[in-house]
Formats: C-alpha cells, sequence, structure tokens
C-alpha cells in the first residue's frame, strides 16, 4: 500500500497579503493596527541604533559591522543543546545452549551421547575474561505429575554456577495431554517451583516463560502448538514475577520470547497479549526475546550475498518486533531484547564456511542495532552436534560436532564473544 505523505488529506490555507485598506474593518480596528504598526517601528528602530552603537565593538572583536552577532550566543551553548541525543548503546551479554540436542521440525533422530568434561572444557574457551557468558537450557512442563524444572536440570545449573557462569531456564510448557486450563494452573505452578528452587543458585540470572507460543505445527520445538498458550505465557509471567520479588530472588529476570514470523496471525497474537495480560503482565516484564535463524526458518533470504541478507533479516526481525508488534501488547521500549536463538546448522549443502558467515553478520547486526533496539544479549544455538553423521540439518546446529571436536565456527564465536562483549 502506497504511504501517505504528510501533506496529504490536509486543509491548506492560502494567506494573501494583497488585502485592501477598507478590510482591515472600522475606525477603531484600523487605531489598533496603526498603533502596533508604531510600537513595531520603534523596536526596529532601537535594534538598528544598537547596532550601529556597537560597530566599533565589533570592529575590534572581528564581528560584521552593523550586523547582530547571534553567533557567541550560540557558541557557548553545550553542544547536547545543539543536537540531539542519540540513544546510549546498551550492554550486550552472549551466551550459547550448551547441549547438542535439539527439539526438530522434523522427525527426531538420535543423540550422541553427552560428555560433561568435554563440554565444560569447550564452555571455558568461549567465556569472555572478566565479562558474563550466560548458559541457556531448557526444562519442560509435561503435566501435574510430570518431573520439575529442578529435578530436569538443577544440578547442571548447580555445577555452571560453581564454575562461574551464569545460567538462565527457558521453561518450556508441553503439556503431554495436549494441553487446557487445568495445565495453564500446572504450568503456574511449574514455574515459581522453579523461581524457588533455582532462585538461590549462583549464577541463575533469568527464567523464560513459554517457549515460541506464537508458533504451532510442531510440537517439539514450538510450544504455540498446545492449547492454552498463551494464557500459559501470561499467567506464568505474572506468577515467576511475583514469587521472584517475593522470595527476594532480585537478580532473576523474567521473560518471554516470540520466533520470527510474518505470518496474518501475529498481530492478533500480541493483541491477545495486551489484552488479557494488561498491565499486570507489562509491568512484571523484564525482557522480550527473539527466535531468529537467518537463511533457516522464516523469511527467505533475497539472494543479495549471505552476509548482507544476514544483516538485513536480522535488523527485519528486530524492527518488526520493537517497532509493529510490541506496542499492539502495550510493552514499551524500556522493556529490553534479547537475541534468546539464532543459529545456522551445516549438513547437506550447508557449508562450516557458510555457518561461520552467518554468525559474523548475525553478532555484527546485533552489535550495531543495540542502542536503536534496546538489545542487550545475544544467545547462539547451539555448542555441538546432535549427530554429526546424519543428513538432516536440524541434527547440526552445533560449534562443535558431536564428538566435541571444533568446526571453523567454534573459533569465530570465540573471538567475537571477546570483541563485543560490553
Amino acid at each position: 500500500m502506497a504511504r501517505v505523505r504528510p501533506w496529504e488529506g490536509e486543509v491548506l490555507v492560502s494567506h494573501d497579503r494583497r488585502r485592501s485598506w477598507s478590510a482591515l474593518g472600522g475606525p477603531r480596528r484600523r487605531a489598533a493596527v496603526l498603533g502596533f504598526a508604531g510600537m513595531l517601528l520603534a523596536a526596529l528602530v532601537t535594534i538598528a541604533v544598537g547596532a550601529s552603537t556597537g560597530a566599533a565593538t565589533g570592529a575590534a572583536t572581528g564581528a560584521t559591522p552593523g550586523r547582530l552577532d547571534l553567533t557567541a550566543s550560540i557558541r557557548h551553548q553545550p553542544v547536547s543543546h545543539l543536537k540531539p541525543k542519540s540513544p546510549k548503546a546498551p550492554r550486550l551479554v552472549f551466551g550459547i545452549y550448551p547441549g547438542g540436542a535439539a527439539g526438530t521440525v522434523g522427525p527426531t533422530g538420535p543423540v550422541a551421547p553427552e560428555n560433561p568434561t568435554l563440554r565444560m572444557a569447550a564452555l571455558e574457551q568461549l567465556r569472555p575474561e572478566g565479562k558474563p557468558f550466560v548458559l541457556h537450557l531448557y526444562a519442560s512442563y509435561t503435566g501435574a505429575d510430570g518431573w520439575s524444572a529442578a529435578q530436569q536440570v538443577g544440578q547442571e545449573i548447580a555445577q555452571y554456577g560453581d564454575a562461574g557462569f551464569q545460567t538462565e531456564l527457558v521453561a518450556c510448557y508441553r503439556p503431554s495431554d495436549g494441553g487446557s486450563a487445568a495445565d495453564v494452573d500446572g504450568f503456574v505452578e511449574f514455574v515459581r517451583e522453579a523461581v524457588r528452587a533455582l532462585g538461590p543458585v549462583p549464577g541463575f540470572v533469568s527464567l523464560q516463560v513459554t517457549n515460541e507460543a506464537n508458533q504451532g505445527g510442531s510440537p517439539n520445538t514450538s510450544d504455540g502448538y498446545y492449547a492454552d498458550a498463551k494464557d500459559a505465557l501470561i499467567d506464568g509471567v505474572i506468577a515467576a514475577k511475583g514469587e521472584a520479588l517475593q522470595e527476594g530472588f532480585g537478580q532473576v529476570k523474567v521473560g518471554f520470547n516470540w520466533a520470527y514470523a510474518t505470518d496474518g496471525g501475529e498481530r492478533a497474537f500480541w493483541r491477545y497479549l495486551g489484552h488479557h495480560g494488561g498491565r499486570a503482565f507489562v509491568d512484571d516484564l523484564d525482557w522480550v526475546g527473539l527466535d531468529a535463524y537467518p537463511g533457516t526458518w522464516g523469511p527467505a533470504l533475497a539472494g543479495h550475498g549471505l552476509a548482507a541478507e544476514t544483516t538485513s533479516f536480522l535488523d527485519g526481525a528486530l524492527r518488526a518486533l520493537r517497532v509493529t508488534y510490541l506496542p499492539l501488547a502495550g510493552i514499551p521500549h524500556t522493556v529490553p531484547l534479547r537475541v534468546s536463538e539464532t543459529g545456522y546448522p551445516t549438513g547437506p549443502g550447508r557449508s562450516d564456511a557458510l555457518q561461520v558467515t552467518v554468525m559474523k553478520a548475525a553478532a555484527d547486526a546485533v552489535y550495531h542495532a543495540r542502542a536503536r533496539y534496546n538489545i542487550t544479549g545475544f544467545r547462539w544455538f547451539d555448542l555441538r552436534d546432535a549427530d554429526s553423521s546424519s543428513s538432516s540439518f536440524e541434527s547440526q546446529y552445533g560449534l562443535m560436532r558431536d564428538d566435541y571436536t571444533p568446526k571453523p565456527a567454534f573459533g569465530a564465536y570465540r573471538s567475537l564473544v571477546a570483541s563485543l562483549s560490553t
């Protein structure tokens, strides 16, 4: 649709200066006009006299005789008064999902066994000196009788905390019965219990409530497949934040994520959050995450060069989230964004070099856009392949092969984290 130009639709009024003397009205109005004209003439004479009186001073100072010197007053104004201030770039913290298993849109294949020792050694290499590095983990609510978040990943989170890493947890909504109002209540208790159990653990800093609740069709990857996922998101955020404040875990920041999509249902999703969540929901939000996989999921790249298209893809996703969708839910610019998941798998037709190209372009794009969109985090998905021998790229997201042998992207990410962490 063509843009509406600012002047279209407005009524323009022409001011005709060629008015007759009679048009000014009767004697009283003409007298008032003459009085005003006299006052204006007197003021102009005063200015002219002042200008000529200052001519000698102007000659001494280099000012042009007979002209008022306004540059002095401008020259002594602070620069901040003369130029609009650019937004301050927020701190950008990097991280990674440290596992290999990944939710898949297609059939799930085998996952090579984890090696905790090799995994920790790899993570130590990625961590920037003197700056935080966040490990992004997942736990799923499957029903009232399912395992708690602490039972699923509590030990692993504690080990990472002892090693000096920060951790964050994605609380997924994956009810085994497909979802119901009762499951929403169960999920709310699941996230409350997660905050109570993990809040005291050193380094635990964030809880993401649901995973990609805007996306349906893929039960292994996106919570939007399950009934009442949006209600679980809203109620879960409010419950998690309330529990964190009640228990004194102010360091635990609560948010949710959105999978980049451009279909017609996205506006309805955000309006639902705003209408049903209201002020309580928005006030309890500490951040909003973006899941965006250039060249893999979401809008297709245009084919003008992978690096340039990755940059355009990320900027388009961030702009859509910040400018188009968040306002529909009443979420202000002061709520920071995070890139909660991004990646590019290797595999058939996807070389190691392409993975490095996408990684560098994505990280650089987010780094340079962080002030414009208020971005505070970047998480790569993921550390190692689930199965490097698989014919499916969904098993090969890793920076390392399934035996922890590094791909070229491992060294590239280490360098990016070291140089772009703020």
